[in-house]
C-alpha cells in the first residue's frame, strides 16, 4: 500500500517539473526572440492579441500577418471619420507631411 501511494506521487509531480522547464525554456526563448527584432516581436504579439479579440478569418490573417494589428486600427480609425473625409485623405496622401516636434526642455 505505501509502494503505491509513493508511486503515484511520483507520478503526479514528474508532469509538474517539465512543464517548469517547459515554461523557463519558453520564456528564454521569447526573451531572446524579443532581443532579436524587439518591433517585428511586439508587431506580431499585438497581431495575436487582436485574433484573439475580433473574428478573423484564416485568408485575412494569412494576408496581413503580423501587421493584422495595424490594420484593424486602422478599419476602426477609417470607421469613425466622416462621409468623405478618407477618400480625401487619400487623394492627398502622397503630398502631405508631418513631422514631429522637438521637445522643449526646460530647467527647473
Amino acid at each position: 500500500m505505501n509502494q503505491y501511494k509513493i508511486f503515484l506521487y511520483s507520478i503526479e509531480m514528474e508532469p509538474a517539473k517539465k512543464t517548469d522547464d517547459l515554461n523557463k525554456y519558453m520564456a528564454d526563448y521569447m526573451r531572446k526572440k524579443y532581443h532579436e527584432n524587439p518591433k517585428q516581436h511586439r508587431r506580431y504579439k499585438n497581431s495575436l492579441n487582436t485574433k484573439k479579440k475580433y473574428v478573423i478569418s484564416d485568408e485575412t490573417w494569412s494576408k496581413y500577418g503580423e501587421n493584422l494589428h495595424a490594420v484593424v486600427s486602422l478599419k476602426e480609425l477609417i470607421d469613425d471619420l466622416p462621409d468623405g473625409y478618407f477618400e480625401k485623405f487619400l487623394m492627398e496622401y502622397k503630398t502631405l507631411n508631418f513631422k514631429k516636434k522637438e521637445p522643449i526642455y526646460t530647467d527647473v
